[in-house]
């Protein structure tokens, strides 16, 4: 039926076409009601006539027959207005199950009245009976056709035999002692007779001589008049409906005719729909149906050209939504990885950059003292610079005078032996340099590993820790050279010690060792200015050291932030996280009380229809209680799982299954069903009641109707008659679901309950 309304609102033309179907249909609906209504009112003034004329004739005739016996002899006044009914106790009669009478004149009027009865029946096939009856309803004489003879059969021969019986009910009675007070000549009244049909009793009275002796009933089947106005009103509407639809097929070709160009509109549209952006209407007619089709060919134009530039537009678009859709969607499905991954990565980033913490303060410590030393280097080389631009005036001042050459020699021994005192300090310093050079650059080392494992947040300290190293080694080459100098400026010293310890011995010798002093110092003092200019050298290095060391420091500290703030961050995710799930657990939470409130709306109202149906059956007398609270569960042979019948569930299954399934209008209902107190459903939903096919898994799913519910959910259900029962399981067919059931009482007992199935 959806399908046919689907496909006339498809069309135009048969749009139209139906309405004025319709219009025309009710129109004729009206005039075809009135005219059967006029028809049936003329039929039953028609029967009314025919029967009034009818029962007046027939009782003039009775009259007749009546008043020409009298006149004859046959019988007296007294004999003909006998009233003394006689019981019938012999003869074919006698074994009436009605009591049936003989009067003086009964069997005269059998003879001389019945073939008069029967010529009224004769006349028209409505009339039921024909049949003179005396003033207390006694019917002597009855028409042949109620005149049979008995059978035995209580009812059949109530409604074969009805001669001779007083018919003294309140219709027989006012029919009978009717006598025209009223004006008019003949009686009408409508009743059921005691054979069911629906009769119009016409009445006459019927007199002798004057004197009122009782009436004349005809009977008219009112079924009958009614059959003729059903076969009046069929076929009228036979010819309705056949012009109807002459006109409507008429009405669907001149619309369709009209509305072909409308046609021709939809396909071409149908075309640009599909991507045909190039089609035009060819117009036939300058109606307003061509004008259309004119302005849809300018719109067609219109839309292709704009079509194609916002086409163009849109691709870049698309391409970039797309591209910020997948890659929305790959952020959404690692966002809990990089949580975790976050969280544990700055706990270990926080335990490299405390190693790298301790390691960039010992650098520190270890540039300062190497910063300590080279001054104090650089003190030293000041100080044996000035020492020998003493010992170049002594030498001096030993060519000016020998006289003085011994106190001289004596100083310049006591020079030498000062400068030698200052040589070994600097031979110590710059060992001390050198053991601080190989823990510089051990702790380099150290470092470069540190920064290797901190990973991408470690490459600025890496830079610092291969900068010391380099410094390291540029200090390990100096103090090489200083220590070369230091042991050469040793030699000499000593060297010099002896010569001036011999020229203290020679004097004769003292000019030859002046000059080699002089010469010996001037090597000293070249050397002693090496040795400042690497005291330099050393202190500035120290210096870009102690530089890089201050960088490494607030390199570690920016490492240490960006590691605070990375395990701040994973912890807010995961907060964040939780308060989503949490959220998600609260919307669940909301979403399950508010369905289990309508499930428990529901199982109370259906409850209540069950308990309607089943009292209104136990009123009826349809079953006893007995019969109602039937637990003799009878098997239905070759079913699996076991059905069952018991004394109710045919009569359930044709008033219950309609209220049951307008539950099931709810998507997430998967059953409605009503359930006695053992478990047994006698009737399931539509959905669960198909025909039987002998797959067991099949029929486990699509078939559950009759079948006992036992199970410890279905019997709690079952049982339960208190409040309404909430129960979460699992169903045999696999589905988890809520099991939401209120009770059903009859008659104050307990019969079971109504059970809703909602799916979790």
């Amino acid at each position: 039926m959806n399908r046919i309304f689907r496909w006339i609102s498809s069309l135009v033309g048969l749009k139209i076409a139906t309405a004025l179907f319709i219009i025309l249909s009710l129109i004729m609906a009206v005039a075809t009601f009135l005219l059967v209504t006029n028809r049936s009112e003329a039929l039953r003034q028609q029967m009314t006539l025919r029967a009034r004329a009818m029962t007046v004739l027939g009782a003039r005739s009775m009259s007749v027959v009546l008043e020409q016996a009298l006149r004859d002899g046959t019988f007296s006044a007294e004999q003909l207005f006998d009233t003394d009914y006689r019981p019938i106790t012999s003869g074919p009669l006698a074994s009436s199950a009605l009591p049936k009478f003989h009067t003086a004149y009964d069997s005269f009027l059998d003879e001389r009245i019945q073939p008069l009865e029967d010529t009224v029946l004769e006349q028209d096939e409505s009339v039921l009976f024909a049949v003179l009856v005396d003033r207390n309803g006694y019917l002597p004489t009855h028409n042949s056709r109620y005149s049979r003879a008995l059978t035995g059969d209580p009812e059949q021969d109530r409604a074969g035999n009805r001669t001779k019986q007083i018919f003294a009910d309140p219709v027989g009675l006012a029919a009978a002692r009717y006598q025209g007070a009223d004006g008019d000549q003949v009686l009408r009244q409508e009743y059921h007779r005691d054979t069911g049909e629906l009769v119009w009793d016409f009445a006459a009275p019927v007199t002798v001589q004057g004197q009122h002796w009782g009436a004349f009933r005809v009977g008219f089947s009112i079924a009958r008049m009614e059959q003729e106005v059903t076969q009046l009103r069929n076929t009228l509407l036979l010819a309705v409906g056949v012009i109807q639809a002459i006109i409507f097929f008429s009405l669907w070709f001149v619309l369709t005719y009209f509305v072909r160009p409308l046609k021709r509109l939809t396909e071409v549209a149908e075309r640009l729909a599909n991507g045909q952006l190039d089609q035009q209407i060819v117009i036939e007619t300058r109606d307003e149906i061509g004008q259309l089709g004119q302005a849809f060919n300018r719109m067609t134009q219109v839309i292709f050209k704009d079509l194609e530039m916002e086409v163009e537009k849109s691709g870049h678009l698309v391409v970039g939504v797309k591209e910020t859709i997948q890659q929305l969607s790959s952020s959404a499905n690692q966002l809990m990885a990089i949580s975790a991954q976050q969280a544990a990565g700055s706990n270990q980033q926080a335990s490299a950059v405390q190693e790298a913490t301790t390691t960039a303060a010992e650098i520190a410590t270890t540039a300062r003292q190497v910063a300590d030393s080279a001054l104090r280097v650089e003190e030293f080389a000041v100080q044996s610079g000035q020492a020998g631009d003493e010992g170049m005036v002594a030498v001096e001042s030993a060519v000016a005078g020998m006289r003085e050459l011994k106190e001289q020699v004596q100083s310049i021994a006591e020079a030498m032996l000062e400068l030698t005192e200052n040589s070994e300090k600097i031979g110590g310093i710059v060992n001390l340099i050198d053991d601080i050079s190989d823990q510089t650059n051990l702790l380099a080392l150290n470092a470069a590993i540190e920064a290797a494992g901190a990973g991408e947040a470690g490459k600025r300290f890496t830079i610092v820790a291969n900068e010391v190293k380099r410094l390291a080694q540029r200090t390990v080459v100096a103090t090489g050279q200083i220590k070369a100098l230091v042991t050469a400026s040793q030699q000499a010293t000593r060297e010099t010690t002896r010569l001036s310890h011999a020229g203290s011995t020679s004097v004769d010798e003292a000019s030859r060792l002046v000059t080699r002093i002089a010469e010996k110092l001037a090597k000293i003092l070249a050397m002693v200015k090496e040795t400042t200019g690497a005291a330099r050298e050393i202190k500035l290095s120290t210096q870009q050291q102690t530089t890089a060391s201050d960088q490494m420091a607030e390199t570690i500290t920016e490492v240490r932030d960006v590691a605070t703030q990375v395990a701040a961050s994973a912890d807010e995710m995961s907060l964040a996280i939780s308060d989503l799930t949490a959220l998600a657990e609260q919307l669940r939470n909301t979403l399950e009380a508010g369905l289990q409130e309508k499930g428990k709306v529901k199982a109370a109202n259906g409850a209540r229809m069950m308990e309607t149906v089943l009292e209104d059956a136990l009123r009826r007398g349809l079953f006893s209680p007995e019969e109602l609270f039937d637990e003799n569960y009878r098997p239905i042979p070759d079913t699996n799982p076991q059905k069952y019948h018991t004394c109710y569930d045919r009569f359930l299954d044709a008033n219950i299954r309609a209220q049951e399934d307008s539950f099931l209008a709810d998507p997430q209902v998967v059953f409605a069903v009503l359930a006695d107190r053992n478990g047994y459903i006698p009737t399931h939903n539509s959905r669960y009641t198909q025909p039987l096919t002998g797959d067991l898994q099949q029929d486990r799913l699509h078939n559950r109707t009759k079948r006992l519910f036992n199970d410890p959910v279905g019997l709690a259900a079952a049982r339960n008659n208190g409040e309404i029962l909430i129960q979460t399981y699992h169903r045999d067919t696999g589905e988890k679901m809520w099991d939401i059931s209120a009770p059903v009482t009859v008659a104050g007992r307990h019969w079971g309950a109504f059970r809703i199935g909602y799916t979790i």
